[in-house]
């Protein structure tokens, strides 16, 4: 009986890798004739995401929603995971068929991403994508999977769209980010990242990258980075070809300011006398991104300072206290974070991989210094021995330099806080950004 189990198994196995051979084909080399009517108006909105909360591309995706349809315009959000009550917040279907079972059966085999999701090609039928005038897409790509990239020349043949690049992945073989890898330029392979976001099982990067660059080629639509560093490496990348715009995130300065130093200290119990370091790891200090080994370091090299304290917001699921360092549950009010930052001295950020972090926006408008690695558009937010200090990337003892040299000087602290605080309401806030983007709508 298991005999033929496996058999049958195996026969399934094989016809749904010959379908999505087939299907592949079809898709790869169809053609589409450009047929959008463009508007003068540009007031119909659908902006399109993983979700509509947690991680930066959700509340970039959700703040501009947010700020359209309260400005007049009519703007939505499609979600594969919706999260949030929000009355303009819906959830994109996903359609379950034997045709789509067959398909996700062989493209988890092949280790295709994101190719055959069947609901992306029903999403010109939805009536709020339909009355658009601009798409705006966002992340498209998350753990499981939820849009197939197929589907973007024709949605690009029938609307305006744009495509706001919160990391690499849509440029590579597969990684959010490649690090020192820079095969994403000539065509990937030999991936030495392989289980870095989202995940293969085997090498398929130089097929993928392949398909993405093909599928490009038939797409008109606009790139928008947050970051000279992430514009550099479009210019470089498959998606040379398309028109780019660079608009910096931004933050709400409304919440994110500074508050009383000793009245906030006060509300989390945190000793008068104690410096505090502060930083952020939403798995803890054992995350690779974020540089949780130099967390580590730092810990263990201040140990026998007794007046340092560290702070991990994002430490667990209880508020575990330690003599050197407190792991704190990740903060979801926004009031309650910017009260965090007002009570921290010293912000580190040591990640090794990133593009415009919301977070070091937020802890520079709250007047929080920095220091960081320079990594990815880091440095053009946090600017050295101005706002902070900013590293040499992954170099441990310029890090220790940087935050010795503000823990031991208050008079430098407090020039950085109020640089820091000034930067952010120059450059970095919600209202400048979501302006950028309606200017970008009507200049398309």
């Amino acid at each position: 009986m298991q005999i033929i189990q496996n058999i049958r198994s195996r026969l399934f196995l094989f016809r749904s890798i010959l379908y999505a051979q087939y299907i592949y084909n079809i898709l790869l080399n169809k053609k589409y004739k450009k047929l959008v009517s463009y508007s003068v108006n540009y007031k119909k909105i659908i902006h399109i995401n993983t979700a509509d909360k947690g991680g930066g591309a959700a509340k970039i995706a959700s703040d501009v929603c947010n700020y359209q349809q309260t400005h007049g315009y009519n703007s939505v959000l499609l979600v594969d995971e919706k999260k949030t009550i929000s009355h303009n917040v819906f959830a994109i279907q996903q359609r379950h068929s034997k045709k789509q079972d067959i398909l996700y059966a062989a493209q988890k085999y092949l280790q295709w991403q994101d190719f055959f999701h069947l609901s992306s090609f029903k999403l010109l039928e939805y009536p709020q994508v339909k009355d658009a005038d601009i798409i705006h897409l966002h992340n498209l790509h998350s753990w499981n999977g939820y849009f197939s990239i197929f589907a973007l020349p024709e949605l690009c043949s029938r609307k305006q769209v744009v495509w706001t690049l919160h990391d690499m992945q849509l440029l590579t073989g597969h990684c959010a980010y490649s690090f020192d890898c820079e095969k994403w330029e000539i065509g990937c392979g030999k991936c030495p990242y392989l289980d870095i976001y989202p995940k293969l099982t085997k090498d398929t990067t130089a097929f993928i990258w392949k398909t993405k660059k093909r599928i490009y080629q038939q797409c008109d639509m606009h790139i928008v980075v947050p970051s000279k560093w992430l514009q550099n490496i479009v210019s470089q990348s498959i998606l040379s070809h398309l028109s780019c715009s660079l608009i910096y995130n931004g933050i709400d300065i409304t919440i994110y300011k500074p508050h009383n130093k000793e009245d906030v200290r006060n509300k989390f119990n945190i000793p008068e006398t104690a410096y505090v370091v502060l930083f952020s790891a939403d798995l803890g200090i054992n995350n690779p991104f974020k540089g949780g080994e130099f967390i580590k370091q730092l810990i263990e090299y201040y140990q026998l300072y007794s007046n340092i304290l560290f702070v991990n917001i994002g430490g667990g699921n209880s508020i575990v206290k330690y003599d050197k360092i407190w792991n704190i549950p990740y903060v979801q009010n926004e009031q309650e974070m910017s009260y965090w930052y007002s009570a921290a001295d010293v912000y580190v950020y040591p990640s090794l991989a990133d593009n415009c972090p919301l977070v070091i926006l937020e802890a520079m408008a709250c007047g929080l210094p920095i220091v960081t690695f320079e990594t990815g558009g880091i440095p053009e937010l946090v600017l050295h021995n101005e706002t902070g200090y900013v590293a040499k990337y992954k170099d441990f003892e310029d890090l220790k330099r940087g935050i010795n040299l503000l823990i031991h000087n208050s008079n430098i602290r407090k020039q950085y806080s109020i640089n820091s605080i000034n930067r952010v309401k120059n450059y970095f806030t919600k209202e400048i950004m979501i302006q950028n983007y309606l200017t970008l709508y009507n200049n398309l």
